[in-house]
């Protein structure tokens, strides 16, 4: 289901810089934005992710079963005219501007072709004319698009082929299931965009219990994932994440698992829970699917969940679903309590050259949208703050 804007919208935009197809308009700077009525969605873009939805201020971006029929027809009646747009927009982008690069092409490595990689990708060929090296240690590009989105949501996933043609871009070498370190980096490249994400599921700490990623990554079909031990009747969910809900919404559909009820635990109030209404959408009215809150695990046996309080939760599976963090880079700095290379605006702090975007750059949260705009600020600063020059 595609989404639509309604007439209620503010026009501030905010939806423009998170949508990761470019299917909203007018955007700023484009004839008609501030004077037509609001925004419009393409319907023939819209993937579905709900990113729209989840930044507008006045509520005005909701799934098309949700909106007035009159909402839909407008949204769909702006395009209607107008041929289908590109993802890449690679022809139509602004003249590239290259005051620190006036000299020519550069060498430029973008390392990780997950959202926040492809999107820095996409942004260095619309604004220079860097020749780039893209390397991922998986054979595909997509990273948490293609491995960590439910497969009951294949719309979203379809940002995934914009990825395949990006690294299909003749200036654009791409390297699968290649590992590489900042020291062999060192040298061959004017500039390195580290978009590595932050794929460590943080933990309870309590033995038995299965991870978020480890779950995701089996049914997604990640290469290397293992199919975990996972009994039902009933499972426990500590998180009240995306994640989460996604979790409680596909265990008790998956074979062979036993699973028949979820219970999503919030160690916090439901103040403090961290889905988005979207999300909460899709399990709003689900019997097999319980919430508590204010709710400390404490330990974790066969019969189940132990909590702070002495309580005994029976349950088969336990998952934490309580977010992710990001692992050290050898030769870059790295704050452990937020998880995160330090950086400003994406420019590695004390390390001329290197930048990073995405999860690794800003911490774990926000969707496959928020990789864009945090991808086009690293490569502002990248192209502001130029490259190393020799002495």
């Amino acid at each position: 289901m595609t989404y639509a804007i309604s007439g209620e919208c503010c026009s501030d935009a905010s939806c423009v810089a998170v949508c990761p197809m470019n299917c909203i308009h007018p955007s700023p700077g484009e004839p008609g934005f501030g004077t037509t009525d609001g925004l419009y969605v393409d319907p023939r873009a819209c993937i579905d992710c709900g990113a729209c939805a989840d930044i507008c201020p006045v509520d005005a971006a909701k799934p098309a079963d949700r909106s007035a029929p009159v909402d839909v027809q407008l949204n769909a009646s702006y395009y209607r005219e107008r041929p289908p747009l590109d993802g890449l927009d690679l022809d139509t982008w602004e003249p590239p501007r290259f005051d620190p690069w006036s000299d020519g092409p550069r060498r430029v490595a973008v390392v990780g072709a997950g959202p926040a990689g492809m999107y820095a990708t996409r942004e260095l060929l619309q604004r220079s004319t860097a020749e780039i090296t893209l390397f991922d240690r998986l054979p595909v590009v997509g990273g948490l698009a293609r491995y960590g989105v439910a497969p009951d949501h294949p719309l979203t996933k379809q940002i995934v082929e914009t990825f395949e043609r990006i690294a299909a871009h003749p200036r654009v070498h791409w390297r699968p299931g290649t590992s590489v370190t900042v020291a062999e980096l060192e040298g061959r490249y004017d500039a390195v965009v580290h978009a590595s994400g932050a794929s460590e599921s943080r933990r309870l700490g309590l033995p038995g219990e299965l991870t978020a990623d480890e779950i995701v990554a089996w049914y997604n079909g990640r290469p290397g994932a293992r199919r975990p031990e996972l009994r039902g009747p009933r499972a426990i969910v500590v998180g009240n994440g995306n994640v989460a809900l996604d979790l409680a919404r596909l265990l008790p559909t998956l074979p062979g698992t036993g699973i028949t009820e979820v219970l999503v635990l919030g160690r916090r109030g439901p103040e403090a829970a961290a889905y988005t209404a979207s999300a909460y959408r899709e399990v709003e009215g689900r019997n097999e699917i319980a919430f508590r809150y204010g709710v400390t695990p404490a330990g974790w046996d066969e019969h189940g969940l132990t909590t702070a309080d002495g309580e005994l939760i029976s349950a088969g599976t336990l998952v934490s679903a309580i977010g992710f963090t990001g692992r050290p880079i050898e030769g870059l700095p790295f704050d452990e309590t937020l998880g995160i290379v330090p950086n400003v605006g994406g420019a590695v702090i004390g390390r001329p050259g290197h930048f990073v975007a995405g999860w690794i750059k800003r911490s774990a949260r926000g969707g496959i949208g928020v990789n864009k705009a945090c991808a086009q600020e690293t490569v502002r600063t990248l192209l502001t703050v130029g490259v190393p020059q020799p002495a």
